[in-house]
């Protein structure tokens, strides 16, 4: 018995009135992209300019955001085969998430249907579906000084299953080691390419050096442009510097001076989730999502989830995280709360230890003058 078709919601009304809609002059490929935010923020992003043909919800949902026979500006800088501009010659497919967190299990059954129904329309072998990090490519920069696959990394070569999307072809081009383009020299491999190859004959290392560019914070190996990529000085790249200093990435002229323990935020064109993401106490607004505040921590046991109600839970308790409500705080690595007489007296002199008074009011040490004349039970979070 055939699977059920999944939900798919018309959303080309969304398009500008100033799009002009274009066939494209193939349909060799399909590529596959991951949104790098939430659905709010994927759909406002992806309609203003028909950026994709098609965007898969986490809940399995398929948006047709430009009918399958138009062109959409999805690939950007891009080859295959010595073949360019690969948006004029592939569809965009888009899944609501992030290149270093798992998908889910209806987007993986919702994309396993549309590339079935895609691949019967145009003939498209398994080979020609594509990650978008495969596909993209660089000009030079400060950090590689030749043209260079590694300009993306979506949907995320540790991250997305091949296999869980029905691309089980034996063809060894059916393979994410596999690049023409790479083979011929006309570009340098991806670094995480040779990463993925350690997994064939050290699992253990390859786990290690999975975890340590997991994160999207500068450490002395993990560089602006090993997390940030292609976009590492584009506008809508946030850098949040310890000290608490906020920039853009063409903002930004020193790049050596970057000090280790920046975060670093993705797809941050509003100035109202700018702000929320870079709080001292971060907060979820419409259109941001846990992960954009917490990264691959969002389910830690040490990131803790203040609801406006004053209701606590840490990631590992909440179990609808679609559900968070907009103005939850989110704490990233801290202990769990104490009251404020059992903390200790250094502890609440820290600048960032964070207090929540009763009726769910919270501040931040720094702007406490003097802790001891907060409320009676008040409760204290003190980072690891």
């Amino acid at each position: 018995m055939a699977p059920a078709s999944p939900k798919i919601v018309d959303y080309q009304q969304h398009l500008p009135r100033s799009f002009k809609k274009r066939l494209r002059k193939s349909n060799r490929y399909i590529v596959l992209h991951s949104t790098e935010s939430g659905l709010r923020s994927a759909l406002r992003t992806l309609s203003r300019r028909g950026h994709s043909n098609y965007l898969v919800a986490r809940n399995g949902t398929i948006y047709r955001i430009l009918d399958k026979k138009y062109r959409s500006h999805h690939a950007g800088l891009s080859m295959w085969n010595g073949l360019r501009d690969i948006s004029s010659h592939s569809i965009g497919i888009e899944l609501v998430g992030y290149h270093n967190d798992p998908f889910t299990a209806s987007q993986y059954e919702s994309l396993k249907w549309l590339i079935e129904v895609l691949q019967r329309v145009y003939k498209i072998p398994d080979r020609h579906v594509l990650e978008h990090y495969r596909v993209a490519y660089g000009r030079p920069n400060r950090w590689v000084k030749r043209l260079h696959r590694g300009r993306k990394k979506d949907p995320g070569v540790f991250n997305f299953s091949r296999a869980r999307a029905g691309l089980t072809s034996e063809d060894p081009r059916n393979s994410i080691l596999y690049d023409p383009d790479v083979r011929a020299g006309r570009l340098i491999p991806d670094p995480d390419i040779d990463i993925a190859r350690v997994r064939l004959v050290d699992r253990g290392r390859y786990d290690i050096e999975v975890a340590q560019l997991s994160e999207n914070v500068i450490t002395r190996r993990n560089t602006a442009w090993r997390i940030a990529r292609g976009e590492y000085d584009d506008p809508m790249t946030v850098y949040r510097f310890p000290n608490g200093t906020v920039m853009r990435g063409n903002q930004i002229r020193n790049w050596d001076r970057i000090p280790v323990g920046t975060k670093v935020y993705l797809n941050r064109d509003r100035t109202e989730d700018v702000q929320a993401v870079t709080a001292a106490v971060p907060v979820i607004i419409q259109g941001t999502t846990a992960f954009d505040i917490a990264g691959t921590a969002y389910r830690r046991s040490d990131t803790y989830y203040i609801f406006p109600t004053g209701t606590i839970k840490s990631g590992r308790q909440v179990r609808h995280w679609n559900r968070i409500p907009p103005g939850t705080r989110v704490l990233v690595r801290y202990n769990a709360p104490v009251a404020l007489n059992s903390a200790g007296r250094q502890a609440v002199r820290r600048d960032d230890t964070v207090f929540l008074v009763p009726r769910s009011e919270v501040l931040v040490a720094a702007s406490v003058p003097d802790a001891s004349r907060l409320a009676g039970g008040t409760l204290v979070f003190t980072r690891k």
